[in-house]
């Protein structure tokens, strides 16, 4: 019969949990806080201590991390872009052919930026850009410009396939992502009840690759 004390013995010790990795659960609880914060009190109301008070960890952290109030906000617009590009590098990786690869990107695409958490963070930016517009231009720099680069990187690939002629992937991109918002983004931004239904995004995002691989040779 084992003894307490070989029992106890026989527990194998709570492997600590690396430095690295409470680092990174330190930093998305810290991102998580400040989008929280930034949508309710806007960029110049928003408060460290509260971003601290809601995340947990300690100020002198936060610091370390984000250098301040400006890198937090631009670290939180990288993981909004991580977020928005996802879908791209999948596509990319798989090297998906064009009409299925565009139709899974606008997709999901659309259903992020229809959700009412990136709806907030547009209207934040728009409510703010006048009286910071660096923050506007930040914004502006980061998050749409990362999101065009990544599409026209698949775009890149697909033409290299030799599945359409494209001289221009940046303008490509763009003018893709025009066609895939069309009216729904401006009708989610000015009514909060609205939620476009699945069927209405697939619908939407349809239609923009029909002209999009029909017209864009033309440009």
């Amino acid at each position: 019969m084992m003894s307490q004390h070989d029992s106890t013995e026989a527990t194998s010790p709570a492997t600590p949990e690396p430095e690295a990795g409470r680092a990174e659960l330190r930093r998305a609880a810290f991102l998580e806080a400040a989008r929280d914060v930034f949508l309710e009190f806007g960029y110049e109301q928003a408060n460290m201590a509260e971003i601290v008070r809601r995340a947990g960890g300690s100020l002198s952290t936060l610091y370390a991390q984000f250098g301040g109030k400006k890198g937090l906000f631009e670290a939180m617009i990288d993981s909004r872009v991580s977020e928005l590009t996802e879908q791209m590098q999948v596509e990319l990786a798989a090297h998906a052919p064009l009409r299925e690869g565009l139709q899974r990107i606008g997709e999901a695409f659309l259903i992020r930026q229809t959700h009412p958490e990136s709806l907030d963070v547009m209207r934040l930016m728009v409510a703010q850009a006048k009286k910071f517009p660096e923050i506007a231009e930040t914004w502006a720099k980061r998050a749409p410009e990362a999101v065009r680069k990544a599409l026209a990187t698949y775009l890149e690939d697909r033409v290299k396939a030799g599945e359409i002629r494209i001289e221009n992937f940046d303008l490509a991109a763009s003018v893709y992502f025009d066609l895939v918002r069309s009216r729904i983004q401006f009708r989610a931004l000015l009514l909060p009840n609205y939620r476009p239904t699945e069927a209405e995004i697939r619908e939407i995002v349809e239609r923009a690759v029909k002209v999009f691989i029909g017209g864009i040779e033309e440009l």
